[in-house]
């Protein structure tokens, strides 16, 4: 599976808000279920998955990227959700600067290579400094559908 199946338009949201790494978190995770459609139990139930993960390390890569993820029972196929935010947070990133780009991705335990490609796939982006330019000069939503799709 790739990250162009994955990510779909709706899962686009720029700007994000939220001035913490929970707020960012629990907006992108809010955004992200209202256009899955997931219902409020399952929403709680991915912010816990994806905070409990988060405990375990953070997931915030150089360059002002994070990749918050973690595997729920209700999402069979990866799914990913892309965010900037509207502020640079602190989320503890490897290289210790803050960061505004998010890759929200979901999968279960049904697929786990998948799970792990699309992961790849997200952290060579990071490693593209043109790219990641264009995803952190978005300025709304239909700016960052534009460089995706």
């Amino acid at each position: 599976m790739s990250l162009t199946d994955s990510l779909k338009k709706e899962y686009c949201f720029c700007p994000l808000k939220g001035k913490t790494k929970n707020e960012v978190l629990t907006n992108l995770i809010a955004d992200f279920s209202s256009a899955y459609g997931l219902d409020k139990e399952q929403e709680n139930k991915v912010l816990d998955a994806v905070l409990k993960r988060e405990s375990l390390g953070s997931t915030g890569l150089e360059h002002g990227i994070a990749i918050p993820h973690a595997k729920v029972d209700f999402i069979h196929e990866p799914v990913v959700a892309l965010a900037v935010g509207e502020n640079e947070i602190d989320f503890s990133a490897s290289d210790g600067k803050p960061t505004q780009v998010y890759f929200l991705v979901l999968g279960s335990d049904e697929h786990p290579s998948e799970h792990v490609q699309v992961l790849s796939q997200i952290a060579q982006i990071s490693r593209n400094s043109t790219l990641l330019r264009m995803i952190r000069s978005a300025k709304n939503r239909d700016d960052l559908i534009a460089i995706f799709f």
